[in-house]
């Protein structure tokens, strides 16, 4: 009888252990992070996240997107109490970005999205927000923001 206790025992440990690494196994697979990963390297010259009036911002950043990227989405617009000051003036020199890259990266699991943005000689100098937004095939979405200084140019 205590032989056939014993077995029961470990059965029943077994079951346990079965079920504890199967349900680990069905957590850790609902935990995947399915959307897209950006990673900003570097931003503006010299990557000090500035650029001056009338050059290029310099844009490089890392994606990732496990189901491949559909579009990556460039904005650019003034801040804060900037943003209001910008409205205020000749709206002719306001300066804002709405890029959307959809052939170049669209297809890629992970690229290096590197990009210069011309600054006009008229933007106004001040803080700016930046978004990049990543879109994959699936429809998931990941967004990444930064700061931006526009200087005058001397």
């Amino acid at each position: 009888i205590y032989k056939y206790l014993y077995n029961q025992m470990i059965k029943i440990k077994m079951r346990k252990i079965l079920f504890a690494a199967l349900l680990a196994i069905g957590f850790s697979a609902c935990d995947k992070n399915e959307s897209p990963v950006i990673e900003i390297h570097e931003l503006g010259y010299e990557n000090t996240s500035t650029v001056v009036q009338g050059s290029d911002l310099h844009i490089d950043a890392e994606i990732l997107a496990e189901h491949k990227i559909s579009t990556i989405r460039l904005t650019i617009y003034p801040e804060g109490e900037h943003a209001s000051i910008v409205q205020a003036t000749d709206e002719a020199h306001a300066w804002e970005v709405d890029s959307v890259y959809s052939i170049k990266y669209a297809g890629l699991k992970n690229t290096d999205f590197h990009e210069h943005i011309e600054v006009p000689d008229t933007a106004p100098a001040g803080f700016y927000h930046l978004h990049i937004i990543v879109t994959d095939m699936d429809g998931n979405q990941t967004a990444e923001e930064a700061e931006i200084e526009v200087l005058i140019a001397k």
